[in-house]
């Protein structure tokens, strides 16, 4: 009964030491890449640059204003983020949205800014919250590797 309780623990913790490995690889080579696609030839998993997050209609009267007819209220924001969850938001600003299209007229972003808050821009719970998921399985896999070499179970 003992030895089979001990090979059991053992074959747990090889699964969590391969885990905590493959964890570490996977952040040592996200962070080692290249920027860009086309000098590493690998799918982007990392992004960076300006996004557009919607907030609403436009506000009174741009939104009767036939220049702007399909527009909506948004921001306009730089990004880094990895896996299409954005860690970092930064230096937004409102503008009027409909595509790949933006308008930032002064008295039209004056008055989005009027209307809409930073806090109102749609931008999903997997663009929003996703990479501190992922931080935390890069720490845990980390924890559980320093683990298992402190305590000497290195498996083979």
């Amino acid at each position: 009964m003992y030895l089979l309780d001990r090979l059991s623990r053992r074959r747990h913790s090889s699964r969590r030491s391969q885990l905590a490995t493959l964890v570490v690889v996977a952040a040592v080579a996200l962070a080692a890449s290249p920027r860009e696609a086309s000098a590493a030839r690998i799918p982007v998993i990392y992004q960076s640059g300006q996004d557009a997050f919607p907030c609403g209609p436009l506000p009174a009267p741009y939104d009767k204003d036939p220049e702007l007819a399909g527009f909506e209220a948004g921001y306009m924001c730089d990004i880094t983020g990895v896996f299409w969850t954005y860690f970092s938001v930064r230096n937004c600003k409102p503008v009027a949205i409909r595509g790949d299209h933006y308008a930032d007229a002064p008295e039209l972003t004056a008055a989005i800014a009027a209307r809409y808050p930073e806090s109102t821009m749609k931008r999903g719970v997997w663009n929003h919250y996703a990479w501190m998921l992922m931080a935390a399985l890069v720490a845990l896999g980390a924890i559980l590797w320093i683990k298992d070499k402190v305590t000497g179970q290195d498996d083979d």
